[in-house]
């Protein structure tokens, strides 16, 4: 079937294309978006991988690391603490009853679930899901606070490492420096 458009309406779906997206998958991109809901339930992974493994170990921790992805919004990080969670309990039962409840309408396509130990800094896990960012990507860019005011904390990174820097979600100055709204975090 073939479909004529614009040459305008052709350049816009170029302005929204990524790497090298054919006008189709832009479209598909769009209408997703449009629609708020994925083409299928969404993807569990554990880590580890092995699903009695990760209960085990979740069991054993009682704190998970759980990432959200979305058709339509920015990644999202959260934290699992698990202290009610017994060796009776059903894993993705639990997870289909909290985190991925909704998950249609929500236009969740995958959760991720990374074990945390004791050593977990809380501090860094904090700030790094504040920014966007995993626990293990927080731990690689060590990042800092500082209260500013009541109503901003500046963070600032004492590895720039720039390959996760670039995937922090609120704006960063030329100075490696963001800005938070003391809201965001409780620290």
């Amino acid at each position: 079937m073939k479909i004529d458009v614009s040459q305008k309406t052709y350049e816009r779906l170029s302005e929204l294309a990524k790497g090298f997206d054919t006008p189709d998958a832009v479209i598909s991109r769009l209408l997703d978006s449009v629609s708020k809901m994925p083409a299928c339930k969404p993807t569990i992974t554990f880590d580890p991988s092995n699903e009695l493994d990760f209960k085990a170990a979740l069991l054993d921790t009682r704190l998970a690391e759980v990432c959200i992805s979305y058709n339509d919004k920015p990644t999202q990080f959260l934290v699992w603490n698990a202290d009610k969670f017994k060796d009776s309990s059903n894993l993705k039962a639990n997870l289909w009853s909290g985190f991925l409840r909704g998950w249609n309408e929500k236009g969740i396509t995958g959760i991720t679930l990374t074990i945390l130990d004791s050593s977990t800094n809380r501090t860094v896990l904090k700030i790094g899901h504040a920014l966007g960012l995993s626990y293990a990507e927080a731990v690689v860019v060590q990042p800092r606070h500082h209260r500013e005011d009541e109503n901003n904390y500046l963070i600032y990174f004492d590895n720039e490492d720039l390959s996760i820097i670039d995937k922090v979600q609120h704006k960063v100055n030329s100075d490696r420096e963001v800005y938070l709204p003391t809201f965001m975090l409780d620290l």
